[in-house]
């Protein structure tokens, strides 16, 4: 039997149309409609092609689905001041899930140590809820910074994923820089695109969703108007730049900057703070240590720099990648508790799958081909081979 839903989500994880997908397979669009609803057969033909494309064997499409819907639409927000179209969000819903099974696969014998993230926000939501008049996003920003034990932006990556968020990165195109999602059991998941950019740029995409988690998990971010999702985002950002750049730390170095109007005097504090020139100057103008005028005067320099599109320091500044997800396949694999070979068997994929779920290089999983024996504990504890 053929299943066509396994059709529609490995079409949509590949972010491809109904169109896109008959154009490449030389058929009508209606014919992959008609598969998909299980109401037709492919044939033979059909199907090597769409082994070849999605890189899983023919027999994948003849065992029923194994995903769950683990996601909602609702509350995938995006680092982007456009809403993403309905379409994409559904591709980002289907990969989301994909993600979150294969990792849940590769956890199953291994006792991951509690999330501490969702603890602080357990604790941050207390503290809002008790406080709602007072509670500001400046305190926020400080109180997860704290909780997170979070000194050196440097860190920052590392500092993520330990706490127990997942980490992946994806072609989002060059509209949206990141997104996020929580699990319906409470994991938190941070999507980076793979658009070449500087370290400072990463370091705040990942505060903004941070600040996504701990504002506005309880929104539905598909009712959003624009000029809600504006002000949605306006708050991450704010959070992003407290957390990223804590008050007091920054005063006691502002104070240090002889020429605040001119974007060359920021160099060194972007060096220690891994944040850009511009955020920098906003943060200083949103605690009333930069005036209107030498903002201006800032912003119209930072333009006839050409600072607008590369900053000092950006191609000095190297991006960290994401190493959860790579740590949970190496320890897994290494200690013979999965075989490699045994996952692309009963899952019928090819490597190149997992390949480009994770954008993961193929070296990395070379030397593990070979290695077919199983390890007979049920369950090992992560953390006693940190």
């Amino acid at each position: 039997m053929f299943y066509g839903e396994k059709l529609s989500n490995l079409r949509k994880l590949a972010g491809l149309s109904n169109e896109e997908l008959a154009n490449y397979l030389r058929i009508l669009p209606k014919q992959i409609v008609e598969y998909e609803n299980n109401n037709i057969l492919p044939s033979t033909q059909t199907l090597k092609g769409l082994s070849d494309l999605f890189h899983v064997k023919p027999k994948y499409f003849l065992s029923a689905e194994y995903l769950k819907d683990n996601f909602s639409d609702r509350q995938i927000a995006y680092r982007s001041t456009d809403k993403r179209l309905e379409k994409n969000t559904n591709y980002d819903h289907v990969f989301l899930n994909y993600a979150d099974y294969f990792i849940n696969y590769f956890e199953q014998h291994v006792i991951v140590p509690a999330a501490k993230i969702s603890l602080i926000k357990d604790k941050c939501n207390s503290m809002i809820f008790n406080n709602i008049a007072t509670t500001s996003i400046e305190q926020i920003a400080e109180f997860v910074r704290q909780e997170l034990q979070f000194q050196d932006n440097h860190d920052l990556m590392y500092i993520i994923e330990n706490s127990g968020i997942y980490v992946l990165e994806k072609d989002l195109g060059h509209k949206t820089d990141a997104y996020s999602a929580v699990t319906k059991d409470g994991f938190f998941f941070i999507v980076l695109g793979m658009e070449k950019k500087s370290a400072v740029r990463r370091n705040f995409d990942l505060a903004h969703e941070l600040g996504h988690y701990f504002l506005h998990t309880n929104i539905d971010m598909t009712k959003l108007s624009d000029t809600n999702l504006k002000a949605v985002e306006k708050e991450a950002n704010r959070f992003a730049a407290a957390f990223l750049l804590p008050r007091t730390k920054f005063v006691a170095d502002f104070s240090k900057i002889s020429n605040p109007w001119n974007p060359d005097s920021y160099i060194l504090m972007k060096k220690k703070y891994q944040v850009a020139l511009q955020t920098l100057a906003m943060r200083a103008y949103n605690l009333g240590l930069l005036s209107k005028d030498d903002k201006s005067h800032f912003f119209a320099l930072l333009t006839n720099k050409g600072y607008k599109t590369f900053e000092p320091l950006d191609d000095k500044l190297v991006p960290i990648r994401p190493s959860k997800i790579l740590s949970l396949f190496k320890f897994t694999l290494d200690h013979d508790l999965i075989s490699l070979q045994n996952v692309l068997e009963q899952f019928h994929i090819s490597l190149e799958f997992l390949l480009q779920l994770f954008n993961l290089d193929k070296q990395f999983f070379e030397q593990y081909f070979n290695r077919v024996s199983v390890n007979d504990s049920n369950l090992i504890y992560l953390n006693s081979f940190r």
